[in-house]
Parts: C-alpha cells; structure tokens; sequence
C-alpha cells in the first residue's frame, strides 16, 4: 500500500548486518536515478540503522517535472517507488523500497491510494471551463454524462495530454499537472452538448450557468487535482509600491519635477466571495486555502495564470458557527508575478 508522504517512514538497516559500521552511507533511487545520498548514525542505544526517507522523498516529489522539450509532456507514475541501498563491502545493498502518493492531508482515515485523489468541495463547474480528474495509474476514465433533456450516456476520456496541452494553457500549468501522476485528465464537456452534470467515480460535477468569469484549479490535500468555480462577486486590484527620489524642482525639465516617481512594482490581487455552502462543502476550503500549487483561469479569455493564496488563517465554518446561516468564504489570492512599470 502507497504511504501519504506526510508521514514518518522508516528504513530500517539490521544491526547484525551492520554491526561494525560506526555510520552507513546510504542513497535513494527512483528507477536507475539516484536522487539523494547521505549518511546515517546509529541513534544512542539503538542497534540498527533507522533511516527516515520521507522528507527526502517529499522534496523529489515537489521539485522533478517533465520536460517541455519532448513531443509530449511525460507523467510521473503515481504512486512513485523510491528504492534505498545501503553501501557495505565495497557495493550498495538493497535495504528495500517504499511508494510515496504526494498526500499532505494528515488524515488517517482517508486513504486516496483506494478512496480516490478526486476530491472538490461542491462540483460545480461552468461548461466553459475545462474539467480536471486524478486518479491513480489509468489510462482511460469513464464518465456517465447527464443531459438536460434527460438523457444519460457513457463517454470515455483517455488521459493523454499531448504537447498541444501546452496551446491552451501556459507551460507552467501543462508541467505542474503533469507532475500530478499518469491519472490526470483534463477535458471539456461542451462537445457532448447541454450537460446538467458528469459523474466519474462516484464524484458529480454539476454544470451551473452564472455569469462568473473565473475559476481556481489546486492540487487538493490528497494529492489530485480539482477545480473551483467562483459564483460569488470578484474584486481585482493592484497593490503598488512605490519608489521616490527628490529632484530639483523646474517645470521646464520631465527629471526635475520635484518629488519623481521612477519606478513602481505592482502586485496584482483578486478578491473573490464564494456561494453559499452546506457544512461538508465548507469544511472542503482548506484543499484550496491551504494549498501550494493554485492557478486562476479566466474563463472569458481562457487564460491560465498561477496564483498564491493570501492569508494566514483558514476557518472551518458550519451553519451552527456562523450563527445558523450557511457558510460562505470570502479570501485573497495574488498573481504569482509582481510587474514593474517605470
């Protein structure tokens, strides 16, 4: 069974084996790549080697991504094996190996290796926005499709992203999904006409029509990707710094106009306002709000751009808690690239 990575995981080198080694040099393999090598101590009174890979793990599975000069842009296989050896006698020794899912949820009673890597907190989309799946080492998905006219049929979508992924949204997102495991797809629904829902292993996805022009994609806490679709009002704005110098005043010279404003840095920032939300789907927010790897999609103009989620604090609100009203999330998130304008 694939082990969350945000738990301990220990390899353990035998003290008989090893017994007149002080320290062991030890390294990790992903296939034929070493991707760590190191050297362990045997902590007081222990008499084995206890080697603990997790972390070391983790920073693979954050920073490896597929190369955008390949004709197609190639997945990593979920869950990833990381194989451990240990040196002795002049040659390395297996000291076995462990499969990682990229889980930072800190649930144990969810298991997404067998429960699932889909997880959004209410399945809403536009039929403009692409739709985004994950789950483990498959090749093709199937959805049941659910029409408006009451019609309901089966439809089969390969995961297959070629490198004309890479023409509909920037290479950053292409790569970063990618990165997600062989189980991502990523497809749109409005060539199989007037869909009112998808349903794709247990998990509905229900097509709303608002007037709503953006949506967020983020890796949730179980490792899979997800989309969210704002419903409620956005705000954009630009947070400015900026940058003084004191001149010489003389209206016949641009440079000596007094105080000059040569240069400013703009932060981009969008507020957005959620809809209102049943207490399973409020509790949800924390896969967004605390998630590293967040994009906005601007439907109208089908623009993908990374994004960070500002705040320090994520609430779990309840219809009790917000004094018997259903909840509803109101958060920051910022353009990943500040612009300068001189």
């Amino acid at each position: 069974m694939a082990v969350p990575i945000w738990k301990d995981y220990f390899v353990t080198a035998s003290g008989s084996t090893y017994s007149g080694l002080t320290y062991l040099d030890y390294r990790i393999k992903v296939g034929n790549n070493v991707i760590y090598q190191g050297r362990t101590f045997r902590r007081p009174g222990d008499t084995d080697f206890n080697i603990r890979v997790n972390d070391i793990c983790a920073d693979y599975l954050e920073n490896v991504l597929p190369t955008l000069s390949q004709a197609e842009f190639t997945a990593l296989s979920m869950p990833v094996t990381f194989s451990v050896e240990g040196y002795v006698s002049n040659a390395w020794t297996s000291l076995g190996s462990v499969q990682f899912l990229n889980d930072w949820s800190y649930d144990y009673a969810y298991v997404a290796a067998t429960m699932g890597m889909a997880f959004p907190i209410n399945g809403h989309f536009d039929p403009r926005m692409p739709l985004v799946w994950t789950g483990l080492n498959v090749s093709t998905i199937q959805a049941t499709i659910y029409k408006a006219n009451g019609t309901t049929s089966n439809v089969y979508i390969p995961i297959a992203i070629s490198n004309d992924f890479n023409a509909d949204f920037n290479s950053d997102f292409a790569r970063s999904v990618r990165s997600a495991g062989s189980g991502t797809a990523v497809f749109y629904t409005e060539s199989w006409g007037d869909v009112s829902k998808v349903v794709i292993n247990g998990v509905t996805y229900k097509a709303v029509t608002t007037c709503g022009q953006y949506a967020l994609y983020y890796v949730n806490a179980y490792g899979g990707w997800d989309a969210f679709l704002i419903e409620g009002n956005s705000l954009e704005a630009d947070n400015l710094t900026r940058y003084l110098r004191n001149a010489e005043y003389d209206n016949r010279s641009v440079q000596n106009r007094g105080i000059y404003n040569y240069v400013n840095e703009i932060a981009k920032t969008f507020t957005f306002h959620t809809g209102l939300f049943q207490d399973d789907q409020g509790t949800r927010m924390h896969h967004l709000l605390n998630s590293t790897d967040v994009y906005l999609y601007d439907i109208a103009r089908e623009e993908m751009i990374p994004v960070t989620v500002l705040g320090n604090t994520t609430e779990y609100k309840t219809f009790k808690n917000q004094g018997n009203k259903m909840a509803q999330y109101t958060f920051q998130v910022q353009v990943a690239q500040n612009r300068i304008r001189r």
